[in-house]
């Protein structure tokens, strides 16, 4: 039972820090000036799939997945863990 309960605090964690350190990057990237600190910082790695077709013959979707990573959204995730642990 405790496994399930660690394995959702850490999706959790992993969720609410991807969406505060997405959110940090996107607005202190627009405030620092252009430069190696912010290009360390605030520029992001795409990770993902484009469209990925299928049709069925009566049916098709299509649907692709991204993930943006920035050095912010792993220290978010980082901490939003540390401070879901210690609470």
């Amino acid at each position: 039972m405790m496994g399930r309960r660690k394995t959702g605090v850490i999706l959790l964690a992993i969720v609410i820090g991807g969406i505060i350190g997405s959110g940090l990057s996107f607005l202190l990237g627009n405030i620092f000036p252009a430069g190696p600190v912010r290009d360390f910082f605030f520029k992001t790695l795409k990770v993902g799939f484009s469209d990925l077709n299928v049709n069925l013959g009566f049916i098709g979707f299509e649907f692709g997945l991204f993930i943006q990573v920035s050095i912010m959204t792993i220290v978010a995730v980082f901490v939003t863990i540390y401070l879901l642990y210690r609470l």
